[in-house]
């Protein structure tokens, strides 16, 4: 989780799990009330992070910074303030992250929200007397009209999701008594029996997903751009069901972008406009297309290509952790996959979707979201742990199959504590051509439900 806010401080950016703030005064009543408010919002979106020290405009950074930014937001302040507002109390995290040597204060409010969380007293302005926050007063996050995240109070629209993520919650907790009490059946096989996926919507997303992977090829080759050998994974994703109109404009790649909720510092489908010229979106077939190839270390090794299709096709192929990006522990490219960030990517995948197509106004009972997932390069691999050393694997199961490719379909209504299950569908063939290897449901769910949380 630190290494992804050191990423965040890097390229700061806004979005309902984030909020940028500039540089305040704690003892101003004013101030005050606005973190409060949003952290009680972040509660209610299932937690977030809050940023200090940023222009929340420009999202430039600022330099006018306290002199002793740690004495000053300091934890015992922020967390007796949410223990006196918040109906139901939780704990914040605090950070400190470094840029060009300013620390910038990150509030870390946590997930697992299982009641909606309202202010209990009233704030009052120590100078005006004005009251600044009511007791009973409930805040959530929210696009304004101009797709900007935004904390503000709950509208009779904002309710069904609110209470979804309580919901959500508290059936994670009923799931997890149901697996210690029938860990000795079969669970898998009842899951799979409830639906077969529909040939028709398999053909479709199998279909965007080819073309998609040749314009990924053919702008590589366009751009004349020369890159260093590697494996990668991709993803297509199709919207089933009635999905209202959008056009390929600006309003819609905003509403995209602000509907992701950056479960990491590198998010799938991530806003490349911070970026260099050359990674800013543009219009290709009616639709939004991206390419974003960093190798010289500016933000990181990376190469990631999107599509956003506002008739609801969504599409990404990125390189391989495994051989571009690791880090110091990285192995020499071509010859690991690291199990952990194979789950990981799956799950913020299909969790990112999910979030694409409710931010899209689709039924919510009606819709399902067809995935189809592949991996290339994967021959002469062994399948590791080397990106958490914590997680042990027995060595020697090497891959002798070059791509894998699977297709789920996902309900639109499922809850976050089921993703898991999904995702084990998904990776279960990738993990079978290394000699025949299966990874646990507990271990999936966990890695699942850690970034689900944030708790990487």
């Amino acid at each position: 989780m630190l290494d992804e806010i050191e990423k965040i401080i890097k390229n700061p950016r806004e979005s309902l799990s984030i909020e940028i703030k500039n540089w305040v005064d704690l003892d101003n009543s004013g101030h005050k009330a606005k973190i409060i408010k949003t952290l009680l919002a972040l509660r209610n979106f299932n937690g977030g992070l809050m940023i200090f020290g940023f222009n929340n405009k420009t999202l430039e950074q600022e330099t006018d910074a306290p002199e002793n930014p740690e004495a000053v937001f300091h934890v015992d302040k922020i967390q007796s303030w949410v223990t006196k507002y918040s109906s139901d109390p939780f704990e914040v995290g605090f950070y400190f992250a470094e840029r060009e040597g300013l620390l910038h204060p990150v509030l870390i409010v946590p997930s697992g929200v299982k009641n909606i969380v309202a202010c209990k007293s009233d704030l009052i302005d120590d100078k005006t007397g004005d009251k600044l926050i009511s007791a009973h007063d409930v805040f959530i996050r929210s696009l304004l009209s101009n797709n900007t995240p935004s904390t503000t109070k709950p509208t009779w629209k904002d309710w069904h999701s609110v209470t979804d993520v309580c919901f959500d919650n508290r059936e994670a907790d009923i799931g997890n008594f149901l697996r210690r009490h029938l860990s000795g059946s079969n669970i898998e096989e009842i899951i799979s029996a409830i639906g077969t996926p529909n040939k028709k919507k398999d053909e479709v997303v199998d279909e965007f997903y080819n073309y998609s992977l040749s314009r990924y090829h053919y702008v590589i080759e366009e751009k004349k751009l020369e890159l260093p050998e590697h494996g990668s994974w991709a993803c297509a994703m199709v919207i089933s069901g009635e999905i209202p109109a959008f056009r390929p404009n600006e309003a819609f790649l905003d509403m995209i972008y602000a509907s992701n909720p950056q479960y990491t510092g590198w998010p799938v489908w991530l806003n490349s406009r911070g970026f260099k010229s050359h990674s800013h979106p543009y219009q290709y077939d009616k639709a939004w297309e991206a390419i974003l190839v960093s190798l010289e270390r500016e933000w990181g090794d990376h190469i990631d290509f999107f599509r956003f299709d506002p008739k609801g096709k969504f599409f990404i192929v990125r390189s391989l952790e495994d051989d571009i990006g690791g880090g110091n522990r990285q192995p020499k490219p071509l010859t690991k996959l690291d199990f952990g960030l194979a789950i990981l990517r799956s799950a913020e995948t299909i969790a990112v979707g999910i979030s694409f197509a409710k931010a899209m106004g689709c039924n919510l009972e009606e819709t399902s979201l067809f995935y189809k997932f592949g991996w290339s390069k994967l021959k002469g691999r062994e399948l590791s742990s080397w990106a958490n050393q914590g997680r042990y694997i027995a060595t020697d199961r090497i891959a002798y199959q070059d791509e894998v490719q699977a297709i789920i379909e996902v309900p639109l209504d499922i809850p976050s504590s089921r993703i898991g299950e999904y995702v084990k569908r998904i990776v279960d063939p990738l993990f079978e051509v290394f000699n025949g290897y299966e990874i646990s449901q507990t271990i999936v769910d966990d890695l699942t439900s850690r970034l689900l949380e944030r708790r990487l």
